[in-house]
């Protein structure tokens, strides 16, 4: 056995685990591994520098739950993967190489892309295995690699095979300032403060309509003027046209029951496009376009002699002229939500493009049957799925004009337009530098075009089951292996990854993707808000790590259930470190006071069985009690409720064990004495027992420091090379006394009630008490003799005397 420091020191003992973890293969996957499968869908997270507190909150989370899940006996299958294409890692290359997209050759641009991944990538995952991530890192998955490439360009093949994905101009989402279309998943709402303009419309008879609009710089794009058919006002004024301000066009007058009467004026403009009700009436009324902006957010010509402005120039020029004509009659202030794109935080516009999209608003009803097939933690999360599904307005918009991104496998007939797909087995391809087999198979055609756009991000991540199975099992056997058990992730990502990988799965297998999910919360600051960089309120897990290890981080994750915020509190931090102390130092008193070897070579042997059969009554109370904390953990894990879990551990762990037991069989611990031996041996056996059992269901929360004192001072040749390896504990049934729990209750009781009389009179705790007068009732008294010995030696008590009596009471003199 080795000697174990007086101090745990994280900083010597994590890293020196995690080599251990790694060369040792202990997380290592593979289908042929002992055990039903439980496969985990693990978050491919972007690769965006390094790792947030939010990360550090979450997946320690799905960690919790893959640990124990291992310890239970289940053949885990813990793969990780990294989200490394599309906008955001385009982002990071400019800034971290100093470049814009925009200026370089296409290629150019992707090799450095693909250059500077490389070079950050090992960094970036080392800080997921830094927290105890115990993922199979043996294999990892990228979504802009080869495999990536050729998965999701044959999977948009089946789309279009299957009809599912269509190509059209028509209004889209889009963001000036990435220069790219969005998809409605990809909105944020931000309140601003704007002004309601009342503007002069022109009727024939030269008399005033007025509209009210947060938008004067879509005058040019006016195409038509909506009314409330029950609106009195203006029921005579259906049919006419009115004169559009400035630029003098005329547009008709129509009515439709979605305008709000008693907003503005009453009288709405329709602009293509202002909002998305513009763009349901185009649809509807097969109206004209009329685009006044273009895809830089820049006025075209249509604006006339405002082209060439920003929107908000372009605003504030109108009004200027509007005043000059008397046509602007009032303003006034009003708070207005704005829909602005949630990675640059630009408010975005409606213009009108040919995108590639995925049908989602015909099935509707199907995708929120199958979000109710799907098992939730907690099941209230499931409605933000629903919700999100009733209010969509617009296809899946999976096309985006950037240049980091997986191409689509698609080129068009320069004669006649129709698409050509790549052959599968030419996958993965760009179709810029390739060239597709064969003729138009319409017109015959022997010249193409190919698709300069690239797939979105998310069609890429949405097929993670995918991804993550083939890299431990042959691509003919994946679609068996779905649903996988367990798909982990944020409450925020609802609407995008786990909405997106239900449609994929529901298209290309008509199957949930996974059984059940768990959905976790957001870290918070310490007044409760979000954080960011602009509030300056951000926290770095890594020096979270450095100070005081990834246990403490992981010990304050499992402080809220999930679904949960959780406001960051480096004092909870702490109250993990002091527990990892406190563990620490009980490990090292159980270690001063027991001959491991004796009790290693015991668990089978003759000594076991007569020290088993001869326990303490005191020590019959700790292991029932032991035996009630098993249960509860494990009922509680099989719910995914670590934190409930993790609270009775701290709870057994601080009171019953630490503060009680531990310190009342002390006296049996030293005195090594012959009339001892039983009563020694009694102690020496139950500490072991609880300790062992103890290390082993806190393992999934802490990790490394459980490795250590597994190693240090449990492990025998003939053990299991890991603590992680030694099975989850079950309760045994012949421990667990609920009589003697209660025994023990009133034992801590009345131990409790010497502590604070001694400490009352400032008292040495050692202080010998003359006498100590209990009053109770028959049974009770029963139950207190049977541990009065260890009463009097922990209270280092003279004399006990009984007194009958209804409800316990302790009389100290």
């Amino acid at each position: 056995m080795k000697e174990i420091s007086k101090r745990y020191n994280p900083s010597e003992t994590e890293p020196k685990w995690l080599v251990f973890w790694e060369k040792e293969g202990i997380y290592k996957f593979s289908p042929k591994n002992k055990g039903d499968v439980f496969s985990i869908d693990t978050p491919p997270p972007t690769v965006s520098g390094k790792m947030h507190i939010g990360h550090a909150y979450s997946y320690t989370h799905e960690d919790f739950v893959a640990r124990y899940q291992k310890m239970r006996g289940k053949n885990v299958l813990f793969p990780f993967g990294t989200d490394d294409n599309g906008l955001p890692t385009e982002r990071l290359v400019e800034k971290l190489k100093k470049v814009r997209a925009s200026k370089m050759k296409r290629q150019d641009f992707i090799d450095l892309c693909n250059e500077t991944l490389k070079e950050i990538t090992p960094d970036f995952v080392a800080d997921w295995k830094k927290i105890g991530m115990s993922c199979d890192f043996s294999k990892i998955y990228s979504t802009i690699d080869d495999n990536c490439r050729r998965v999701s360009q044959k999977f948009f093949i089946d789309l279009y095979k299957k009809q599912k994905v269509y190509r059209q101009e028509a209004p889209v989402v889009w963001c000036p300032h990435c220069q790219t279309a969005i998809a409605q998943a990809e909105l944020e709402d931000k309140e601003a403060e704007t002004f309601f303009n009342d503007i002069v419309f022109k009727l024939p008879n030269k008399k005033n309509l007025v509209i009210a609009t947060t938008r004067p710089e879509l005058l040019s794009s006016c195409v038509a003027v909506f009314v409330h058919p029950g609106d009195k006002r203006y029921k005579k004024l259906i049919g006419q046209k009115a004169q559009v301000p400035i630029f003098q066009n005329r547009v008709e007058i129509m009515a439709d029951k979605k305008v709000d009467m008693k907003k503005g004026s009453g009288a709405v403009m329709c602009c293509t496009f202002g909002d998305k009700t513009d763009v349901e009436w185009f649809k509807e009324y097969k109206l004209p376009l009329a685009v006044s902006l273009d895809k830089a957010g820049l006025m075209t010509e249509k604006a006339k002699k405002y082209a060439g402005l920003s929107a908000k120039d372009a605003r504030s020029k109108i009004i200027e002229d509007l005043k000059k004509k008397n046509l602007l009659i009032g303003q006034k202030k009003i708070a207005h939500t704005l829909n602005i794109h949630e990675r640059c935080k630009t408010e975005v516009e409606i213009l009108n493009s040919e995108q590639w999209y995925v049908k989602v608003l015909g099935e509707k009803k199907k995708l929120i049957g199958l979000g109710e097939e799907i098992k939730w933690h907690p099941e209230f999360m499931r409605t933000r799925l629903e919700n999100w599904i009733k209010g969509l307005n617009w296809d899946w918009c999976i096309s985006r004009q950037r240049f980091f991104g997986i191409p689509f496998p698609v080129w068009y007939c320069a004669k006649c337009g129709e698409v050509k797909l790549a052959d599968e087995k030419d996958l993965p391809i760009d179709p810029l530098s390739a060239k597709p087999k064969g003729k138009c198979e319409k017109c015959g055609g022997s010249k193409f075009i190919p698709e300069r756009d690239v797939m979105d991000t998310w069609a890429t991540s949405s097929l993670s089951p995918v991804l993550a199975l083939q890299l431990f099992y042959k691509e003919n056997d994946v679609e068996k292996m779905i649903p996988m058990n367990l798909r982990p992730q944020a409450h925020d990502i609802i609407s995008t990854w786990l909405f997106y990988t239900v449609v994929r799965s529901n298209y290309h297998f008509e199957k949930i993707p996974w059984s059940e999910v768990m959905i976790s919360g957001h870290v918070l600051d310490s007044a409760g808000r979000k954080m960011s960089k602009s509030l300056g309120n951000t926290v770095e897990p890594q020096k979270i790590i450095e100070n005081f290890g990834a246990d403490a981080l992981r010990f304050w994750a499992a402080g809220r259930t999930l679904g949960q915020n959780i406001n960051f509190s480096e004092e909870e931090i702490q109250a993990g470190k002091k527990f990892l102390t406190k563990l620490w130092n009980a490990t090292r008193f159980v270690m001063m006071n027991i001959n491991t070897r004796e009790l290693n070579n015991s668990r089978i042997g003759a000594n076991y069985k007569r020290i088993r059969a001869n326990l303490y009554p005191t020590d019959k109370w700790i292991l029932a009690e032991l035996q009630e904390l098993v249960a509860t953990t494990t009922k509680s894990f099989e719910k995914y409720d670590y934190s409930s879990a993790k609270m009775a551990m701290e709870k057994f762990f601080w009171i019953k064990l630490a503060d009680n037991y531990i310190e009342i069989v002390k006296n049996r611990l030293y005195d090594e004495s012959p009339k001892n031996k039983k009563g020694r041996e009694s102690a020496q056996y139950t500490l072991y027992s609880v300790l062992f059992t103890l290390l082993r269901l806190l393992a999934p929360f802490i990790p490394f420091a459980t490795e250590e004192i597994y190693q240090t001072f449990f492990k025998s040749a003939k053990d299991a090379k890991s603590i992680h390896l030694c099975g989850w504990p079950e309760a045994d049934k012949k421990l667990a006394d609920k009589k003697k729990i209660k025994a023990g209750k009133i034992l801590v009781e009345i131990v409790a009630a010497m502590r604070k009389h001694k400490a009352e009179r400032g008292l040495s705790m050692k202080a010998e008490l003359e006498k100590v007068e209990i009053s109770c009732d028959a049974k009770t008294k029963i139950a207190i003799q049977e541990s009065i010995d260890d009463m009097k030696a922990v209270g280092n008590i003279k004399e006990i005397k009984f007194k009958k009596g209804n409800k316990l009471a302790i009389k100290i003199s």
